[in-house]
C-alpha cells in the first residue's frame, strides 16, 4: 500500500470518528436533550464527566431531573394559559396598493399546576409578532393614525419597533 494512500485512509477514519464523537456529544448531552419546560424527570441523558482535545473523556449516564434540576415529575401534567400580553411596538409596511399594521407584542406563558420541580419554569415568555390589522388603496399608510375608512376607534399608530426587549 503507498504512503499517500495510506495517508488517506488513516485521515478518513479521523473524520469519521470526529463525526461519531460529535454526533454522540450532540444526541447525548443532558444539556441538549432535556427541556426544562417539557423533559420528565426520569428521561435517560449522560453527563460529560471530563473533556478532551477530541471531545469527551467520560460519559456518566444521569436523568433530566439529576442533571439539571428542573424538569416534569411523572405525576403531574402541566396547564400551559397565557398569563399576560403587552405590547412592546408597533410597526406598518406595505406596497403600492395595501399596507399592514403589526404589533410586536411580549407573551407570559404559565403552568397552572407548577409542575416543574423548579419554580423558575413555571412561566416563560416569548416575542409574538401580531399582524392587527391592514388598508388598502393607493400608496396607504398604516401609521397614520386612521385604521381601515378612516374609522376613529381603530387608530393606527407606530413607534416603529420591530421586535421585543423583555
Amino acid at each position: 500500500m503507498s504512503k499517500l494512500r495510506r495517508k488517506f485512509l488513516y485521515a478518513c477514519a479521523g473524520a469519521v470518528l470526529v463525526l461519531f464523537a460529535s454526533a454522540a456529544f450532540a444526541d447525548y448531552n443532558c444539556y441538549t436533550t432535556c427541556d426544562p419546560y417539557s423533559s420528565p424527570c426520569d428521561q435517560y441523558c449522560e453527563v460529560c464527566q471530563w473533556y478532551t482535545i477530541d471531545g469527551c473523556g467520560l460519559w456518566e449516564s444521569s436523568t433530566c431531573g439529576d442533571s439539571h434540576n428542573a424538569c416534569i415529575p411523572d405525576n403531574c401534567s402541566p396547564s400551559w394559559y397565557e398569563s399576560s400580553r403587552v405590547t412592546q411596538g408597533t410597526y406598518g409596511n406595505g406596497s403600492m396598493f395595501s399596507c399592514s399594521h403589526h404589533s410586536v407584542q411580549w407573551v407570559g406563558v404559565t403552568d397552572g399546576n407548577h409542575c416543574n420541580i423548579n419554580s423558575y419554569y413555571y412561566t416563560y415568555h416569548y416575542c409574538d409578532d401580531v399582524l392587527d390589522g391592514g388598508k388598502s388603496g393607493f400608496y396607504p399608510d398604516c401609521c397614520d393614525g386612521y385604521g381601515p375608512g378612516g374609522v376613529p376607534n381603530s387608530l393606527y399608530t407606530c413607534d416603529h419597533n420591530h421586535s421585543c426587549t423583555g
